[in-house]
């Protein structure tokens, strides 16, 4: 009884007050006048107590259809606050299911970012063992050249000094025929040269612009992880879109335009792409002149998935 005070205070209050109104209703039509002798024939108090007899069942009916509907009432709130109870405890559930989702998406987050990170790691290092092995080579291939050159010169040598004694005595005869070849030597040993340096400097070319075309893609690698990091995914974009934007910057890499040159097919994705531009300027930027110049109007994928 007590817990039915504590948690439906009011609805108490009502039936103690329904009862109040009942208790003075009977006390005040309750006859109170002083019996009058009657004679033997008078039928007027057995008419009197057939009507107080019929009023007290009907304050008795009204009193318990009271009590009825204020049991009713407090069954009523009592239900109404068990369903509010089952409403909290289900919304609470669901922040909490909420909350767990959020969590392990962003723990798979960072294993995907971890995974990237690896793989990039890894990447560079491939790339600077190539690298360091075609230079390798190049050293072995110089080297292997400068000695075969000087075994060349050492064998020209000691044939001339061979055919110096040899013709010593026909010297005076064959003086103009030996400074004759001495020239054809120093010609083909001038063209040999000539070509051993043109050989050096095309492949001195060649590494410069692998050394450039090696730089531009790390950038370009460098300016698409930023420009993925400033992107916001468009709401219920799908997976697997991809564009081709062009892009111009002024030196110090601040963006002075971007435009899609090759669509996905969804234009919010697009338009995505060229805020996620505009949002990571100013871009990475080489410090070497000669690859910067490159990136003065340049293309990149944009596949953010």
């Amino acid at each position: 009884m007590w817990k039915a005070i504590r948690e439906n205070p009011r609805a108490v209050a009502y039936a103690v007050l329904m009862h109040l109104v009942l208790l003075v209703l009977l006390v005040f039509n309750l006859d109170w006048t002083p019996k009058t002798s009657r004679t033997a024939g008078e039928t007027k108090p057995i008419q009197a107590e057939l009507i107080d007899q019929r009023r007290l069942e009907v304050i008795e009916q009204r009193k318990r259809q009271a009590e009825l509907e204020a049991k009713q009432k407090v069954e009523a709130e009592r239900k109404q606050q068990a369903e509010l109870e089952a409403k909290q405890k289900a919304e609470v559930e669901r922040k909490r299911q909420a909350e767990l989702e959020a969590k392990q998406k962003a723990e798979t987050e960072r294993k995907q970012k971890a995974e990237l990170e690896a793989k990039k790691k890894a990447e560079a290092k491939q790339k600077a063992e190539a690298e360091r092995k075609q230079k390798a080579e190049l050293e072995a291939k110089q080297k292997a050249e400068a000695e075969r050159k000087q075994k060349a010169e050492l064998e020209a040598k000691q044939k001339a000094e061979a055919e110096r004694k040899r013709k010593a005595e026909l010297e005076a005869k064959k003086k103009a025929e030996a400074e004759r070849k001495r020239q054809a030597e120093l010609k083909a040993k001038k063209e040999a040269e000539a070509a051993l340096q043109a050989s050096i400097a095309a492949e001195q070319a060649l590494m410069e612009e692998q050394r450039i075309q090696n730089a531009l893609g790390e950038f370009v690698g460098y300016i698409a992880d930023k420009v993925e990091r400033s992107w916001l995914r468009p709401p219920g974009s799908p997976k697997g879109l991809r564009c081709k934007v062009n892009v111009k910057v002024i030196p110090g890499g601040d963006v002075a335009s971007v435009r899609v040159i090759e669509s996905s097919g969804d234009a919010v994705f697009d338009r995505s792409a060229e805020n996620a531009v505009l949002r990571a300027s100013p871009l990475p930027m080489p410090k070497d002149a000669a690859i910067a110049r490159h990136f003065r109007d340049f293309n990149f994928n944009f596949e953010p998935y």
